[in-house]
């Protein structure tokens, strides 16, 4: 009810004979930002809470524990040392949490490892409430054309369901978030350094959008974006270098993290992967047949490229290549999934913008319903797998999203 009414007083503004809530548009947004961060905020301290308990999923331990380490010169990636580090903030599981991110991701979490366990998730959680804002307000602004932000983009990251996950969680996704709005934004401004930023930024999590880094290396040579590539170039030799001041053999422990013995890669994590629905529930073991949807996928995105690189923005073109990228990945979680608000963001601008109302568009109903669906599920299936479905229905809606965009 409070959405409608909401739709239609945003819609109506300065019309005279408009409906209107009783409470501003930003109160209630504010409002709903606060309510969010305090539930994000019970659900990750709470001592009685289930998820405090099996604190599997609570992915901050794995980041604070390491930049803990890392800042008193320990070795980030020793299974052992996280051990023990963690056994003393109450984990009881048979096996440390380990990051597995590469090390230049310690420039982000580094000022975490000084600060204590509660203190520092608390802060941590703040910093990823504030990255989500403001990506979909910038998003907003990019895809609106314009300055003056909408409330409604807050609405739209705050009830996307992968959001309310990231959250809880405590993973480093939303910095990902941020990463693609700043190369947006880079785009948008003719900042070539930022955009360099930018590539730092989303290298923490290179597997993610894997068919991005394919494009980019294409547009790099069509576009002769030397600037580019060198302002991106320095900034990363720099976030390389930076973690060897603290740790010299930083890179060696982290290659060293693979090989060893008695330790779950993330290669046998239960991902909800199409790779895994190969694997788990059509029981194929052929290597080449578990890779088949990366292959095609990468095969597809050079075709897409060659087909509008005369006319080619990120602008334009990056959403769809996100959502094939974590639909076809051989390693994404459903809370990977915020780094797909900028294509549901594009989607809401133009439904939003156009004549007609905006349940009559195929592709909002289809958002709405899949979102719900996602939440209603996890009532009775938790296990993550069992939403590998999340990625290509998104993906679907998208491409029905373009097909309506074409024929108005």
């Amino acid at each position: 009810h409070f959405l409608m009414r909401f739709l239609i007083t945003d819609r109506c503004r300065g019309r005279r004979r408009c409906l209107r809530s009783p409470v501003s548009p930003r109160g209630l947004i504010w409002l709903a930002a606060c309510s969010w961060l305090l539930l994000g905020a019970r659900l990750a301290f709470a001592q009685d809470s289930q998820i405090a308990k099996h604190a599997g999923i609570r992915d901050f331990i794995e980041y604070w524990s390491a930049s803990r380490l890392f800042v008193s010169g320990g070795n980030p990636y020793s299974p052992a040392e996280l051990m023990v580090l963690q056994q003393r903030i109450g984990w009881d599981g048979a096996a440390p949490l380990i990051m597995w991110n590469p090390p230049w991701t310690l420039l982000f979490t580094l000022p975490f490892g000084y600060l204590d366990f509660i203190a520092g998730q608390f802060v941590w959680l703040v910093v990823h409430v504030i990255l989500i804002l403001f990506s979909v307000q910038q998003l907003w602004r990019i895809y609106g054309k314009t300055e003056r932000p909408s409330p409604l983009s807050w609405v739209l990251a705050l009830t996307f369901v992968p959001t309310l996950f990231v959250l809880i969680i405590g993973q480093i996704t939303p910095l990902i978030l941020a990463g693609l709005t700043l190369l947006l934004d880079s785009e948008r401004k003719q900042k070539r350094w930022t955009m360099g930023a930018a590539l730092v930024i989303l290298s923490m999590k290179p597997h993610l959008l894997y068919l991005f880094w394919i494009v980019f290396a294409l547009w790099i040579w069509e576009e002769r974006q030397w600037r580019v590539i060198s302002v991106a170039a320095l900034i990363g030799v720099v976030a390389v270098l930076i973690p060897l001041l603290f740790n010299p053999n930083i890179y060696a422990q982290y290659l060293s993290l693979y090989e060893a013995p008695d330790i779950w890669k993330p290669s046998d994590w239960p991902v909800p992967t199409l790779r895994n629905v190969i694997k788990v529930f059509l029981h194929v073991d052929q290597t080449w047949i578990q890779w088949a949807p990366t292959i095609v996928a990468g095969a597809w995105v050079v075709y897409y490229w060659h087909g509008h690189k005369h006319r080619w923005t990120w602008l334009e073109r990056l959403p769809l290549i996100v959502l094939v990228s974590v639909t076809s990945s051989v390693f994404v979680w459903t809370y990977d999934l915020i780094v797909v608000l900028p294509a549901i963001v594009e989607g809401a601008v133009w439904i939003r913008n156009r004549p007609a109302p905006w349940h009559q568009s195929w592709a909002a109903r289809a958002y709405l319903v899949i979102n719900v669906s996602h939440l209603l599920l996890r009532y009775w299936l938790a296990e993550d797998l069992w939403y590998f479905w999340l990625g290509p229905a998104l993906l679907a809606t998208y491409l029905v999203f373009q097909r309506e965009r074409k024929t108005k």
